[in-house]
């Protein structure tokens, strides 16, 4: 009887190959563990290659929630410029840089949740810088008013009632510094100090002589309630441009240095 010699070898070999694979198969897996860590390592990375619930989230496809998403991110973000315009003189370094965290930063928010936990924040946000500017024109407001009493009393002290009248309202210079108020074309015309209320243009304008500001193309800047945001109007000064409101109809009230 013949043996064949072959077996014993071929079992051999067999035996090399699989410690061979299976010694191959460990540092592969070694390599996936470790590029696996080094992924999981970046979160940003990692969020990404998670799936989205979007039936989770309400939605029947994928193209639903990716629109969804993409209108909210964008919303956000245009709410946050329009609270920025309209109350970032009033805000404070911190809360400037939560709406312009949500104005840079709308487009990388991932999940809904998200999204609406930075939309109530900026609702809250905007509640209280309204406050905020609310205070700040009261008390500009009470600047003013004190202001007038000085005023009427000097011209009370040295004159007759009738001759102060005309002189504090009518005054042939227009709002001065001195007078702190004015009448002019049936407008009352007085002025925010930009040591009070500093507007977020400020830096754009530049004091006239008399401490008035004035735009680039030389209009008085003023705030007026009852006119439209870029208008302009003849006041007591000369040509004047609405950049602000938040005063009583019929006031003019002009930006000045003092």
């Amino acid at each position: 009887m013949r043996i064949d010699s072959r077996k014993p070898k071929a079992a051999a070999l067999s035996a090399a190959l699989t410690v061979a694979l299976l010694t191959g198969a460990g540092a592969t897996d070694a390599r996936a563990a470790t590029l696996s860590d080094t992924v999981g390592s970046t979160p940003s990375e990692a969020t990404l290659m998670q799936p989205v619930d979007y039936r989770g989230d309400g939605f029947g496809s994928m193209q639903e929630w990716n629109a969804s998403m993409g209108a909210k991110r964008d919303s956000l973000e245009v709410r946050a410029q329009i609270i920025m315009n309209m109350y970032g003189d009033y805000a404070t370094d911190d809360e400037r840089a939560v709406l312009q965290g949500c104005i840079d930063g709308a487009g990388s928010l991932l999940t809904m949740e998200e999204v609406d936990a930075k939309s109530a924040e900026l609702d809250e946000l905007r509640s209280a810088l309204e406050d905020a500017k609310r205070e700040a024109l009261e008390a500009a407001a009470a600047e003013a008013e004190a202001a007038e009493a000085v005023q009427a009393s000097y011209y009370n002290a040295g004159s007759g009632s009738s001759y102060a009248s005309a002189a504090y309202y009518a005054n042939g210079s227009g709002l001065t510094r001195s007078s702190g108020v004015n009448n002019y074309n049936g407008r009352r015309e007085t002025y925010y100090s930009s040591n009070v209320l500093y507007h977020h243009r400020t830096g754009e304008w530049t004091q006239d002589s008399e401490g008035f500001w004035r735009d680039s193309d030389g209009y008085y800047v003023v705030a007026a309630g009852d006119k439209a945001q870029g208008s302009t109007f003849t006041g007591s000064k000369g040509e004047c441009k609405v950049y602000d409101s938040g005063c009583a109809a019929g006031t003019t009230d002009y930006y000045t240095g003092w």
